[in-house]
């Protein structure tokens, strides 16, 4: 995600509360300069921005799908090992 992006989705986040906080206290008369604000942010996002944060996205969800799917491996051999060790002691046991 580019840096311009990410100051411009949290000066929407800022813009939001701001506007939340105002109608909560009953303060009207700022609302609109913060919406068109917020919309004029909104405006001057780039579609490539949503596209470049969607792609983040999936690089990331690939990536821990690995991980886990790596994890899920290295468990089901411990338990196969496990297992074997427990299987020998009851051997030696019975001697």
């Amino acid at each position: 995600m580019s840096k311009e992006f990410k100051l411009k989705l949290e000066e929407l986040e800022n813009l939001s509360i701001r506007i939340s906080d105002n109608i909560s206290l009953g303060n009207y008369n700022d609302i609109l300069q913060l919406d068109l604000l917020r919309q004029n942010i909104i405006k001057s996002i780039n579609p490539e921005h949503a596209i470049n944060f969607k792609n983040d996205l999936t690089k990331i969800y690939e990536k821990n799908l690995n991980h886990v799917n790596a994890i899920n491996e290295n468990l089901s051999n411990l338990k196969k090992e496990s297992r074997h060790s427990l299987e020998c002691f009851a051997a030696y046991k019975k001697k």
